[in-house]
């Protein structure tokens, strides 16, 4: 049923399906199968998920875990089925953008504080391949890029999100006044004023933008 919600299948089927992803899985160290044969089918204990194991990362407070984490992210979530929309239904999609997303923010507060930019960049930008339209994921970009103390990837990362929002105007210049978009949160456009103004980067030196 969770394989086939939709339509009953021929015993050949599962028999073919199940021998296929046995073969795909493979032994464990002591030459076990991963999925064992028999009635019920169920795999090993030593199967895991990328999922699980970026969960099991993301627990850590050292930031460099957290960078182990997002590396276990190579694109959009489940982009390499032919059908997801179960994940979408029982929420599992919504769960680990959610995880993903809080995971990034906060390692990338950490690597901000520890004067680490590009890190804390790094992190944002993987973590946008899953979640693109999460502004908060934005400001955090925007807090990366100054804390480099570069003012043409500041600029970029704003006007990346306007236009994801619609708004296609250039950002204004520093000494123009910041016309607020309603497109954006008010908390995006005061973030990317204050550091148009020059806000102190990491490590309390000022940025060099």
């Amino acid at each position: 049923m969770a394989l086939w919600p939709e339509r009953p299948v021929s015993l050949s089927t599962a028999h073919s399906t199940s021998s296929d992803a046995r073969r795909a899985l493979g032994c464990d160290g002591e030459g076990r199968l991963h999925l064992p044969r028999g009635v019920e089918l169920r795999v090993g204990d030593a199967v895991t998920t990328d999922v699980e194991h970026f969960g099991s990362l993301a627990t850590e407070d050292d930031p460099d875990q957290i960078l182990r984490a997002m590396r276990l992210i190579r694109g959009p979530l489940f982009s390499g089925l032919h059908r997801a929309d179960w994940a979408i239904f029982d929420g599992t999609h919504a769960n680990i953008e959610a995880l993903v997303v809080r995971t990034a923010l906060r390692g990338a507060d950490a690597f901000v504080r520890l004067g680490r930019g590009e890190e804390a960049e790094w992190i944002v930008r993987r973590a946008l391949q899953l979640s693109p339209y999460d502004e908060r994921l934005y400001r955090a970009l925007l807090m990366a890029t100054a804390a480099q103390g570069n003012r043409v990837r500041l600029h970029s990362a704003m006007a990346q999100l306007r236009t994801l929002a619609g708004d296609l105007a250039c950002p204004p210049a520093r000494t123009a006044p910041l016309t607020p978009s309603d497109s954006l949160h008010p908390a995006t456009t005061a973030l990317y004023r204050d550091l148009l103004l020059g806000s102190p980067a990491a490590g309390g030196h000022p940025a060099r933008l």
